[in-house]
């Protein structure tokens, strides 16, 4: 195993340490250790700190858009953006009229910041020395409310440790932000906001609303700053500081030496978005006057947070895996938690943590929902209400191009049209590049997979009644249109389309984009066209009934489905693998290993264009592509959906399908090793572990270098809890029934986790060899799985173990 420099606290793998202030690491700790409750994010900028280019305070509410037009070189364009809010954080202080305080300006002589992943609280402690020889020990303790989602706090303790005097605290609540976390977005426009109101609150505290330009959301914030010298609240000398979109209130103390004083501030986020509220000011400025101390706060928080890990805590070993999987349960947590079911927002490829992509929903939902669907099914069923509500512009969609049924497009935000950018800026050539990436139709199937897989794990007959239904018979709709038949092979077809690896958009010299049958897409459209099949025999009649009376169903067309879904085209290569797409093997070799030791970390495509050339020319993918069936469906369902189709296709093509399609992979995406890693699980379960490995620290180590100060990678964070759960556990639900095909590395050394299935609850845990099921006693019936295929019953309480077939390093 590779020796990492992780920030993990290995003693008990609940927190994450950083030991010394490193300016040039603070962009990627910001958001690494950002705090949310599904409803809304806050970075991990200083709170003295405004944005630079060391520092960046972002605050995110879930599903905040608005849209900005900005004059290009090539076109003018309009751009959705997740929208950086007016900051809460500001709180600074000066001692004797002397500078106010800045971690960049003062001599640091210890440093530590920790985040407590089980009680959900940032801390900084600093002890410094200013400019006139004052030494100060500074204690900060920073939450973003899990258990009243619209409020905040921070607690700033400071001992005077050679020094009396005055010092004069300024809290703040900032609206002079703009959106500029990331730098490839410098030519477009970047001010959401304009002001509308600020002043003071009675009795106590100031507020501040701001609008979003084109969306027209308010957005308020509140906030109360007490002061306390030993436990009891000082009644100070206030006055207020006021400018555009900015409101300040100072306070002036006396500090001895030797003593500490304590500051704290309380602030309230609403937006005129909100639910059960006349207006978001009124609501914002209510949630101060009545909110509680921070202790009392903190209290309610860490309680909020315990029940949380009561059901998503998982043990492994070794223990830094430990600490990054419980990073990533709580940074999944924090995007999308209980909070969010009410809220009308998607999954965002980087979490609310930063402005990377926008802020858009792709198809990161995919690797999130398997964890969600077992522990948290109203917040899971939310993110697919996201797509339903948005089924109309999916509808409009699909016309657009010439087709029936829905079209969901590869990146949206608020209103469900393709938010895709048609050009992308590529720094080493300084030329704008054609982007064709909208034509990813394939994440028409992850929707339809996704309904498909919550309803498997829910039993969730309402939903798929009154929601999911719909949706899987508009997806099916549209790929029975998009396929033409080709009666020369006597196949159905698809073409003009771009595959998962995105830097295969045209053919070389074509003057249309789009290629054809691609292999995943292809094959994902025949699977749900057979799974709406058996759709309607999970339907009550009446509701059956209402469909095919409201979509105008008719016999014809589901005979339709049913031979499209056996006659689609699938291209082989002449060794029997599944090609990417039609015409790839033609394409010209690349030599991958020798561009990543001239390029570094470079992009493939922009060096490629920086030369003059077109990367449809080479044989190279962004990212996974074909392996991308072998993550979400099963090998024997691969197997069951080619033989429909007429094709024979076993293990071992399938083992070699995987092995020739990694080497030409250039991985320039965190998904990519993450579904190979998932892929690979029962076909090399070494080169598996060896992925998993290298993801599980992506935004953790600090070797990495994978954008994160952008936002966090959280496809990737949950996917690898995905993997432990269903591809190295091989949990599944096949006909209501729990379903365990392990498959453990033998690095991993233990596993242990809790699942609720329909009143029962069940812990699975392996040891060395043996995996022991046992049934809790508080079940209130015999629950029965199947464990390799064979029928397990469990009495309440009663305990199974079974020994683990060794792991077969080549599958």
């Amino acid at each position: 195993m590779p020796t990492r420099n992780l920030p993990c606290n290995l003693d008990d793998a609940w927190s994450i340490v950083f030991d010394h202030y490193d300016p040039a690491d603070e962009g990627r700790r910001e958001a690494l250790l950002a705090l949310g409750n599904g409803y809304f994010v806050t970075r991990a900028a200083a709170p003295e700190a405004k944005a630079d280019d060391i520092h960046y305070p972002g605050i995110y509410r879930a599903g905040l858009y608005n849209r900005l037009e900005s004059h290009l070189e090539v076109e003018s364009v309009q751009e959705e953006s997740l929208v950086n809010l007016p900051n809460w954080l500001p709180l600074t202080f000066r001692i004797e009229g002397g500078d106010w305080f800045s971690v960049d300006q003062v001599e640091i002589l210890s440093y530590r910041q920790t985040l407590d992943l089980r009680q959900g609280v940032l801390h900084r402690e600093i002890q410094f020395c200013d400019r006139q020889g004052r030494q100060t020990r500074l204690h900060e303790q920073r939450l973003v409310s899990m258990k009243q989602p619209h409020l905040a706090g921070l607690q700033i303790e400071l001992t005077a440790e050679n020094w009396s005097g005055n010092i004069e605290i300024r809290s703040a609540l900032d609206g002079q932000v703009e959106n500029n976390n990331v730098s490839r977005y410098d030519p477009y426009h970047d001010q959401h906001l304009v002001p509308a109101i600020a002043e003071p609150l009675e009795p106590e505290g100031i507020w501040l609303m701001m609008r979003t330009s084109q969306s027209d959301i308010d957005i308020t914030l509140a906030a109360r700053t007490r002061v306390s010298i030993d436990d009891q609240v000082a009644e100070l000398e206030r006055t207020l500081d006021q400018e555009a979109a900015y409101m300040a209130e100072r306070i002036q103390a006396q500090v001895e030496q030797g003593r500490a004083i304590a500051i704290e501030k309380i602030a309230a986020l609403y937006t005129s978005r909100d639910l059960a509220i006349s207006n978001g000011a009124e609501a914002a400025r209510e949630a101060i006057q009545f909110a509680p101390n921070f202790n009392d706060l903190l209290d309610a928080h860490q309680r909020a947070w315990q029940q949380l890990w009561m059901r998503c805590d998982l043990d492994i070993a070794p223990v830094e895996y430990l600490c990054a999987m419980r990073l990533h349960i709580f940074q999944l947590l924090q995007t999308v938690s209980l909070h969010t079911a009410d809220i009308d927002a998607g999954v965002p490829a980087r979490g609310w943590h930063g402005e990377n992509y926008r802020g858009h929903i792709f198809w990161d939902e995919t690797f999130v929902l398997s964890f969600l669907s077992w522990r948290f099914p109203a917040a899971a069923r939310s993110i697919l209400l996201y797509r339903y509500r948005r089924l109309d512009a999916a509808r409009y969609l699909a016309r657009k191009y010439g087709y029936q049924g829905a079209l969901f497009p590869w990146r949206s935000a608020s209103t469900g049209r393709e938010e895709t950018p048609l050009y992308q800026f590529n720094p080493l050539s300084g030329r704008w590049m054609p982007d064709h990436t909208h034509l990813q139709h394939h994440i028409n199937a992850i929707v339809a997979h996704n309904v498909w897989l919550y309803y498997n794990i829910t039993r969730d007959t309402e939903f798929l009644c009154e929601y999911g239904a719909e949706l899987l018979v508009e997806i099916a709709r549209f790929w029975a249109s998009i396929a033409t038949y080709n009666p020369e092979c006597d196949r159905y077809e698809i073409h003009h389309v771009v595959g998962p690896d995105e830097y295969h958009t045209a053919y070389p010299h074509a003057d249309t984009p789009g290629i054809n049958n691609n292999t995943y897409t292809n094959l994902m459209a025949a699977w749900t066209l057979c799974h709406v099949q058996k759709l309607f025999d999970l339907l009550p009649y009446s509701r059956r009934n209402e469909l095919w009376h409201t979509l105008q169903l008719s016999q014809d067309e589901l005979d339709h489905w049913d031979g499209v879904s056996r006659k689609m085209q699938v291209i082989f290569n002449q060794d029997g693998t599944l090609s990417q797409y039609e015409g790839f093997e033609q394409l010209q070799e690349f030599d991958l290993q020798q561009f990543e030791q001239q390029n570094d970390d470079q992009r493939v495509d922009w060096v490629i264009e920086a030369q003059g050339k077109d990367i449809n020319q080479y044989k190279v993918a962004k990212q996974a592509d074909v392996a991308m069936l072998f993550f979400l469906l099963s090998d024997a369902e691969v197997s069951d959906l080619l033989e429909r189709l007429g094709y024979e296709f076993g293990r071992s093509q399938m083992q070699q399908t995987l092995k020739c399609h990694f080497q030409y992979t250039a991985h320039q995406s965190s998904l990519s090793n993450l579904v190979y890693a998932g892929a690979l699980a029962t076909f090399d379960i070494e080169k598996s572990w060896q992925l998993f490995d290298q993801v599980s620290f992506t935004d953790l180590s600090p070797e990495a270098n994978t954008g994160t100060e952008v936002g966090i990678h959280l496809g990737a964070m949950a996917g690898t809890l995905h993997i432990l759960q269903h591809c190295y556990l091989g949990l599944e639900i096949e006909n209501g029934k729990i379903c365990l095909n392990p498959c453990f590395p033998n690095q991993l050394e233990r596993f242990c986790l809790n699942l609720h299935h329909r009143q029962h609850d069940l812990q699975i845990k392996k040891v060395g060899t043996e995996l022991n099921i046992a049934a809790a006693p508080t079940n209130p019936n015999t629950v029965q799985i199947f464990y390799q295929g064979e029928p397990v019953k469990l009495q309440p309480g009663d305990l199974k173990t079974f020994q683990l077939r060794q792991a077969d390093a080549s599958g």
